[in-house]
């Protein structure tokens, strides 16, 4: 039997003839494809920050992840339920889904097929709380997306869907509509209430791709949890981690391959005397021996000790929605080396550090050397960093995107009986 989410006290009625404010969004429904386990601490950590934060507005969370046949023999027993260190107010079900990839066979594609069994394993859950929530958030567009506002509507209640793939200028359209008809996803999609996009550019994107009016699309950056990552003493996280005290070390955090960067920032390494990577993250590619102090996962909360160790941090990403690695380097107080790419404009200032073509290998290694060889400038562009951070709160955040709801909710709710006349 599920287990319905906390009671949630009613409001108090008016006493007057005067409207009462209708309340603030109570209960949130969150559909998604990647959340925290504990076998794979490290799988959707930005979603969870943002839940955890949603939760810390006093809104009673469930999250909906559904699990793949193949995660689920990974898991064994363990985990179908709880979530990675999720709080009282947040409720993770993980549903059986099964998943036959993307595939053109004939004339099916397999994502169909995939897409159908996430909606139903979505359904399962949603289906059956004792208590429907106020709203249903989906993270990403497919499936999770497309399923919050299927299910949405099957309850009777507004939709939202999260737009932070990544996206670089240059492509045609965004990775998770690539599978789907675009006459089907502006279908699936007509129904949704708002879209939370964490750039401008997704922005254009949801309004060029999906035909979504402006009015219904809020522009959310991602946000950093400050209270874990903020500046910690340098040779103490050096000492901590076996780091080398004499050695320039430059930060790398993301996943292991050609998007991100990490053979490129490799390559910068290369000749440049007494510097060294940090490699946070895995994938295909692997940092030379040489190179690397360190190389490896860890648990997202040493994620700002081993930034803190760190002299910059450098992403030359080729494409992102809103860099999350990024701005947990800039509130650990250290300037970056980041692409000049569109998808960053909303984050960076030349004074946080220096932003270069993403592929130009040359510029990246004279930016590396420009801040090792300047202290001065590197110091400038730190205290830059950490005050540039400072607005992007996830806590701020997450207020902002459930007053944003509330706002669009209003809306909504007015549009019938407005239609109806006097």
């Amino acid at each position: 039997m599920l287990a319905g989410p906390v009671n949630v006290p009613p409001a108090v009625a008016a006493k007057s003839f005067v409207p009462t404010p209708e309340p603030t969004l109570r209960e949130l429904a969150f559909v998604t494809a990647n959340f925290p386990s504990r076998a794979h601490p490290n799988h959707g950590t930005f979603v969870r920050q943002l839940v955890d934060a949603v939760a810390g507005q006093g809104v009673q969370c469930t999250v909906v992840h559904p699990l793949r046949l193949q995660d689920r023999l990974r898991e064994g027993r363990r985990d179908l339920r709880a979530g990675s260190g999720v709080g009282e107010r947040v409720k993770v079900y993980r549903p059986l889904t099964l998943s036959l990839s993307n595939r053109q066979i004939g004339p099916l594609n397999t994502f169909s097929l995939t897409h159908r069994a996430f909606q139903g394993a979505v359904w399962r859950v949603l289906g059956r709380l004792e208590r429907r929530p106020d709203a249903v958030y989906g993270h990403f567009l497919y499936s999770a997306g497309a399923a919050a506002i299927w299910g949405a509507q099957r309850l009777g209640r507004p939709g939202f869907v999260a737009v932070g793939e990544s996206f670089s200028q240059g492509e045609a359209r965004l990775w998770t509509l690539r599978a789907v008809n675009p006459e089907q996803a502006k279908r699936d999609f007509a129904g949704a209430t708002g879209f939370v996009a964490v750039s401008k550019l997704l922005r254009r994107q949801l309004m060029t791709q999906l035909c979504v009016e402006e009015a219904r699309i809020g522009v959310f950056p991602n946000g950093v949890d400050r209270t874990r990552f903020c500046p910690r003493d340098r040779g103490e996280m050096r000492r901590k981690h076996g780091l080398p005290s004499d050695r320039f070390l430059v930060a790398f955090v993301g996943a292991f391959d050609a998007r991100k960067g990490i053979e490129r920032v490799t390559q910068a390494l290369t000749g440049l005397p007494d510097a060294a990577g940090i490699f946070v993250g895995d994938g295909p590619f692997r940092p030379p021996a040489e190179q690397a102090v360190f190389c490896g996962r860890v648990p997202h909360a040493q994620v700002a000790e081993l930034l803190c160790a760190a002299d910059v941090f450098v992403l030359p990403s080729r494409a992102e929605g809103s860099s999350n690695a990024s701005l947990e380097a800039m509130a650990c107080g250290l300037p970056v080396v980041v692409s000049d790419a569109e998808f960053n404009e909303d984050l960076f200032r030349t004074e946080v550090g220096i932003r270069i073509p993403p592929d130009d290998v040359g510029a990246l290694r004279q930016a590396i050397a420009r801040l090792r060889d300047n202290a001065t400038l590197r110091e400038a562009c730190g205290r830059q960093a950490l005050a540039r951070a400072r607005p992007f709160d996830i806590h701020e955040r997450a207020r902002g995107i459930l007053n944003w709801m509330d706002r669009l909710r209003a809306q909504q709710r007015a549009r019938p009986s407005a239609s109806r006349g006097p």
